[in-house]
Formats: C-alpha cells, structure tokens, sequence
C-alpha cells in the first residue's frame, strides 16, 4: 500500500481510496472508547471478509487481523491524507465533484469529515442517481472501500449519499440487540410493524436477509429527511460548530443539537414522518436516540406512545418543545463561548453548570 499506481480510467483508484482510508484509521483511531473502537473493527472486519451479517466470526481470526491493523496504522500515523492520481490528473481527496468525473458511471466516491472531524472516505456502486429540490440524491447499493467510520447516509454540500449497504448492516445490529437482550420496547415494536415477531428476530439467520433488506427499502427515506434538514438548517451558527468541533466533549453535544434540529426542521425527519403518518420509522426514530440527542428531546417517547393511539399532534407539539429548547441551548452556547474567550476550561465548566445540570444531565 505504500506505493499509488497511476493507470488508465479508474485502475487503482480502490487502492487509492483504501489507502486513504488506511491513514484516515491511523490518526483518528482513538476518538473511540474501547468498546466503540471493537464494535467498528468487528463491523470493518467483516466487511473486508464480505461476510454476511449472520457469518459467524472467528476470535483468532479477528485478534491476527487486528494485528495486523494496528501494525499498518502505526507505520502510517505521520502519513497525510493523499490527493488522487487518476487519468494522469492529481486531484484533491475531499474535492468530489472532480473525482466524480473521472470514474465510470457505476460507482460512487464519496469523501467528507465525520465524528471527532475525521476524515471518512467509501467507494461504492451507484445504484441510482435521483434529484430532490435543489440537492442530489445518490443512492449507493454495495460497497468496494470505506473506512473504520460508515453512516448509513452523508451530507456534501448539495449531495446526499444513501449507503444502503450500511443501512442494512445497521438494521441487523438492531436484531442483534435484540438477539442478546439489549433493545427498548420501541425497537421491538419498530420490527413488529414490519410483520417481525421478536422469535424470528431472536433466532436471526439468513432467512431474515430479505425482510431486513425490505425494511431498509422502506425506512431510508428517514435517511434522506435527515440529512436535507441538516442542508437546510441554518439556526446553528457555523462559527460555534468551528469552535466546538475541536473538543470531543463538545463537538458531541453541537452535534447533539445539530441533529436534533436537522429532525425538527420541516423538511427534517420527525415532519417527513408525521407527514407520512408512518408508525414504525417513529419507532425506529424513538429507538435510534442516544447520547445528546436523547438527553435533549424527553418528551418524544410519550408522543411515541400517545401516536401509537392515533394522535400525531403529540408528536408535533413534541418536536417544537424540543426545537425550542434547542435553539435556547444554541444561544446559551453562544454567549458561554464569547464570554470564555478561547479558555476551554472554563467553557466545559459553564456549559456544565448553565446549560446540561438544568435539564438534569450530568456529566
């Protein structure tokens, strides 16, 4: 991996991107705790082994691949993200658009900045190209590169990349936890409107593949609501996310907020499923929270329930509450960051104090 092979067309751009992704895996590894950190490789793992989601993994296997990992991204920690040699042009990692010329019509690149600002790269097979408004909408079946780090969907200027493959990998997550006991009521009753019964989902297995691969057809529009709010937004300054994005503590709770705004907005998530009137993506919605988001919108789990009755304006009342204190949450954040001046210190401490012990989170 060492060496970038210039060819004719695409030949050798896979091995570009992986070894992008390699570098990007060397210096942002440790952004994730323990746990967060095995559950990625065993998720990447699998991916470079083309193992279904029911394969079996093997310990020893996974412990001499992860040997092997650790060794290459040691010896790659002082490399730095690479431009992309193709067709006899160099073209910048992150600039999309050029790429996206140069490659055949059936795949996809797609490069950003995720959690923790690390860079995140995939290479993939275009399954369909759509148009949504003023945006694109590029919907990525399978997948030949990507990088410790996969979201189901990514945001890029006026593009939206639904990565449909890692959809369905997160759905049969979701099994999984419940498989092994680990899921709320939500997300069980998220499956049961899609016909599952909590047996089938507990003996899993391969005759799951075209139920889960169904539910990903249906729900990826949630995806998409997601990611065209997150466009449109504009009450999160971008001179507070710059200076938060620096630090993983606060970096989770703008992006908490970010998020949480991106659903609220309406063309966000929660409106596009109160516009459908769709029970089971508010499941999985209700389901999906954690962290922040979580932490910042309470009442969402009694609108769930009161939804489930027939009444959505519960579910409406509830995004505004939750759109309100959000944005209270981002002027607070506003004056704590100009009054700290730079003194990070002091700026956990006062968002501390002012703005999570209120609402009753402590960290």
């Amino acid at each position: 991996m060492q060496g970038i092979v210039v060819m004719r067309r695409t030949g050798g751009i896979e091995e570009q991107v992986k070894l992008n992704c390699e570098i990007s895996n060397a210096h942002f590894w440790g952004i994730y705790s323990i746990c967060g950190l095995l559950m990625r490789l065993r998720s990447l793992y699998r991916f470079e082994h083309s193992l279904n989601p029911w394969d079996s993994i093997h310990s020893a296997e996974l412990m001499e691949w992860i040997g092997k990992k650790e060794r290459l991204w040691q010896e790659l920690r002082k490399e730095s993200i690479r431009p992309l040699q193709i067709d006899g042009r160099r073209i910048d990692a992150y600039d999309v658009e050029s790429v996206e010329e140069h490659l055949p019509a059936h795949l996809c690149y797609g490069a950003g900045y995720a959690t923790g600002m690390k860079p995140s790269f995939f290479l993939g097979r275009l399954k369909e190209k759509r148009k949504l408004g003023g945006f694109r909408v590029y919907v990525v079946e399978r997948e030949c590169v990507r990088d410790l780090l996969a979201a189901p969907a990514m945001l890029q200027g006026r593009r939206i990349y639904l990565r449909m493959q890692v959809f369905r990998e997160y759905l049969w997550d979701r099994v999984e936890e419940i498989r092994f006991g680990g899921a709320g009521q939500a997300l069980r009753e998220a499956f049961a409107c899609y016909g599952l019964t909590e047996e089938e989902l507990r003996r899993g297995g391969e005759e799951l593949a075209p139920r889960i691969e169904h539910i990903a057809r249906e729900e990826s529009y949630t995806l998409v609501a997601h990611e065209l709010g997150e466009a449109l937004e504009e009450e999160f300054p971008e001179e507070l996310w710059n200076q938060m994005a620096d630090s993983p503590f606060l970096e989770k709770l703008a992006r908490g907020l970010k998020d949480l705004l991106a659903d609220t907005h309406r063309r966000g998530t929660l409106s596009e499923i109160v516009r459908r009137r769709n029970i089971a993506s508010l499941a999985f919605y209700v389901a999906s929270l954690t962290g922040f988001r979580r932490e910042l919108f309470p009442e969402v789990r009694g609108a769930y329930e009161k939804a489930r009755e027939g009444d959505w304006s519960a579910v409406e009342e509830a995004m505004r509450h939750a759109r309100s204190r959000a944005l209270r949450c981002i002027q607070t954040l506003v004056e704590i960051v100009h009054r700290t001046n730079g003194d990070e210190a002091l700026l956990r401490r006062e968002v501390q104090r002012q703005l999570l012990r209120p609402m009753g989170i402590n960290l």
